[in-house]
Formats: structure tokens, sequence, C-alpha cells
């Protein structure tokens, strides 16, 4: 019979693997607005998947249950009620973040904000993002990816990097999966 902890790691790692074959393929057919949201997805996966890693042994188990039930996620509070783990939770939970964690949550709350207004067939959505937003993706991508990417960069020069940030993004997820007791 399979664990728990490893049947939580195949639905994260078969999600994974389906979110990467499309994001190839949608890459391929320069759908790129797609591809940002497959990787706010995997971003989103890793913050969950930080919350999970820092939660007390019961809380994980039945985060690991939850999620291999297809159920939200709750968590036992002080007075032995179910608490819903809400978006308000990750982003209380997101304040605790340091280096590469904390880089990928700004990085992500950027690209949401850039695939919510991703229309990209009549101008570049990177030009009508926040000061903050572009600082943030700026920062992720010289610091992990390219280190002289331009200051002020386009889409343009944003499409190109998506595989390698999607590739490493991957490695982290996994990375993190192995932490999994």
């Amino acid at each position: 019979m399979i664990s728990q902890r490893d049947e939580y790691k195949q639905l994260i790692e078969h999600r994974l693997k389906e979110n990467i074959k499309s994001f190839e393929l949608l890459f391929g057919l320069k759908h790129y607005g797609n591809c940002i949201s497959i990787l706010c997805q995997e971003l989103d996966q890793i913050v969950r998947l930080l919350f999970l890693l820092n939660s007390r042994a019961e809380d994980r188990r039945l985060f690991m249950e939850s999620s291999i039930n297809s159920h939200k996620w709750f968590r036992m509070n002080s007075e032995n009620k179910k608490e819903l783990i809400t978006e308000e939770i990750l982003l209380k939970f997101t304040d605790t973040l340091n280096g590469w964690d904390r880089a990928v949550y700004e990085f992500g709350f950027a690209f949401n904000n850039l695939s919510s207004n991703f229309n990209y067939g009549s101008k570049d959505p990177i030009k009508s993002m926040s000061d903050v937003d572009r600082q943030n993706l700026y920062k992720y991508i010289t610091e992990y990816h390219v280190k002289d990417f331009p200051r002020e960069f386009t889409l343009g020069d944003l499409v190109p990097i998506l595989p390698a940030i999607i590739k490493l993004i991957s490695k982290n997820l996994l990375a993190y999966l192995e932490m999994l007791e």
C-alpha cells in the first residue's frame, strides 16, 4: 500500500509533468498568456508546499489528505475547530519567507498581476504593470536567470526566458517535495 506522503508526492509530480507538457506545447504555439498562467499555478504550488513544510506534522497530514481527496485545506485551531486555510492565511505565511522562497512569492504575485492583464495582442502588458511588480520581476530574473537582463524590459525580452523560469520552478518544487517526511 502506498503511503499518504508518497501519494501526495505523486499527485504533485503528475500535475507538474502535465503542466510542463502543456507549457511546452503552448510556448511552441506562442500562447504566452497561457504559459504565464501555468507558471503562476506552479509558483502557487511552491508557496502551498512551503506552507505545508512549515506546518505541524498533524497539519501536514491533514493537508496531504485533503489534497489527495480534492478537498480544501483546513487545520484544527486552538479551540479544536476546523479552520479553513484561506488566501489570507497563506499571505500572512509569506511574510515569514526569506531568500529564494520570498523571491518566488513576490515573483508569483507580479506574474499573477501580469497574467490578469495579458492583452499582448495589442499592447505590451509589461508597460502597464506597477513599478513594484516590474521591479520584483526584474529582481527575480537578474538574480536567478539573466544577470544582464535589461532594466527597462519588454514582453519581448521576457518571453525567451519563460522556459528557463519554468525549469527552475519545477526543479525547486521537486526538491521541496523531497523534504516531506
